[in-house]
Formats: C-alpha cells, structure tokens, sequence
C-alpha cells in the first residue's frame, strides 16, 4: 500500500551557485557523513548535492512532514551503489518515526534534463497500520 508520493523540482544551477559561493559550509549543510565521504569521489559534484538535496525534499513530502525534526537533511542519507542506483538510509531516530508511521520502505529516483532535476519518492506501507 502506498503511503505517500513526494517529487521535488530543483534547478541545478541554483545549488551551483549556493555551491560556488558557500562552500564546505553548503556541502555540510546538505550532506551527512556516509554522503560527505562519497562526495569527495564524484566528479560531478555539484549535480551530487542537487541530486541529495532534492531527493531529501522528496522524501519529506512522501513522509507529509516536511524537512523538520525528526525528518531532517542529516536524517536521510542518500547514497550510491556502485553502477549508481540511490539507495535511502536513516538514522535510528527517524527509523523509529517511520515505524510509528507505518512506514516500511522508500523507494527513490532522479531525473534530469539540462539544468533541472527532478526527484521522485516513494513510501510503501507493508502492514496495515
């Protein structure tokens, strides 16, 4: 059963441009440790931060929540396999909430054209709750 859909639209340029004038400073803001590590090995860096970003957005409006405690940019973790699928982690504090929820899996994907980038979430719910 489906729980909640989230999509997030994000220009790509505009997290260039937050990218190129806050630095580290951004990349901490949006990235947890698990993705800063990741980061640090891409080439395309800035279409990594959008891709974390936006995906984090979508998951929020998945949850209906928004990005506010317990559902925050350093509760989610958005990390690539190794031929690229994104995979969505979680800290145990929002692992709880999402038991609460009812909340079993998400499921994420990206796309892209030019320099927008879309984000699309998926929250399943296994058990009726």
């Amino acid at each position: 059963m489906i729980y909640g859909v989230g999509v997030d639209l994000l220009s790509i340029k505009r997290v260039e441009r937050l990218y190129l004038k806050y630095g580290e400073r951004f990349v901490n803001h949006v990235l947890t440790v698990e993705e800063s590590e990741q980061f640090q090995s891409v080439s395309r860096k800035t279409h990594y931060l959008a891709t974390r970003f936006s995906g984090k957005e979508a998951v929020a409006k998945a949850l209906g929540t928004g990005l506010r405690a317990p559902v925050t940019l350093h509760s989610i973790s958005i990390i690539s396999g190794e031929i690229g699928k994104p995979y969505i982690f979680f800290t145990d504090y929002l692992k709880i909430y999402l038991e609460q929820l009812g909340v079993d899996n998400l499921f994420i994907s990206f796309s892209h054209e030019g320099d927008l980038l879309s984000s699309y979430v998926v929250a399943e719910r296994l058990n009726k709750k």
